[in-house]
């Protein structure tokens, strides 16, 4: 246990010290320029009703599974439970692409999905994920008093039984692509898009956020709160969904090194 407390300290130590770097960078970047992201003006995209509605009905469902506590005792999560949740995930992205863009008849860069300027995308997610650490870790130590011992994200819980190659396989490819792709279509391009067009950035952004962060319940969200108004904040600026899917999956990968340390 020495080592494995060991290299979880220095996996923390080592995201404060980017982090804090990053948020030295931003602070030096704003001193100059006024702006952290650069702006990129976009015209204002036209909306199915369709795909705003499947999209709002799904995130009632995450908040009410999220929110609400759960009565009697949970079933252990499996890696058939994982590959069900990959194939159901892959699913859902594909509808709403295909709603989104009206099958075809429209652009999908209308919503900033578009590998333009790819690089510079990966750059700002990945900037933007590191930011994310110091402001989650404050809360994830204040809220600490609050959570009960061993209380942890499913797939992270499966991790620390089973350490397997196909395991921890699944457990990325979930949690670092699938989930991004999916909750930043919901969240980001559709919920904060259309909140838009109904009032100003700053509510968009706030109202996006907070139904992100809730989705995964209460002590979570609380913690998952300042990555989701990064993540809004940063895709109201530029409109660039890879750049919030790098962001995102990155976050998630930083955690599952977490729980790979304590072995």
């Amino acid at each position: 246990m020495p080592n494995a407390d060991n290299a979880q300290v220095l996996i923390v130590v080592l995201m404060v010290a980017i982090s804090s770097t990053v948020w030295w960078m931003w602070w030096r970047r704003w001193r100059r320029f006024g702006e952290i992201w650069h702006h990129e003006p976009t015209a204002t995209p036209t909306w199915n009703p369709g795909v705003v509605f499947l999209a709002l009905a799904i995130i009632a469902m995450f908040l009410l599974f999220g929110l609400l506590p759960q009565s009697g005792e949970t079933k252990p999560m499996t890696v058939e439970h994982v590959r069900g949740g990959c194939l159901e995930r892959a699913v859902l992205a594909a509808m709403l692409l295909s709603l989104l863009t009206g099958f075809g008849a429209r652009s999908a860069r209308e919503f900033g999905i578009t590998w333009a300027n790819w690089r510079q995308q990966v750059s700002v997610g990945l900037e933007t994920a590191h930011a994310c650490f110091l402001p989650v870790l404050y809360v994830l130590f204040a809220t600490s008093p609050l959570r009960q011992p061993g209380e942890k994200n499913g797939l992270l819980v499966l991790l620390d039984q089973d350490r397997s190659f196909a395991t921890l396989a699944w457990v990325v490819f979930a949690a670092v692509v699938l989930a991004p792709l999916v909750e930043e279509l919901l969240f980001r391009v559709i919920l904060l898009g259309w909140l838009k067009t109904k009032t100003t950035a700053t509510h968009a952004i706030g109202i996006s956020s907070l139904a992100f962060a809730f989705i995964h319940g209460p002590l979570d969200g609380a913690a998952l709160l300042p990555l989701a108004l990064l993540l809004g904040s940063l895709y109201d600026r530029q409109q660039r969904f890879l750049s919030v899917v790098v962001a995102h999956g990155f976050f998630n990968l930083w955690n599952i090194a977490l729980t790979l340390a304590a072995r």
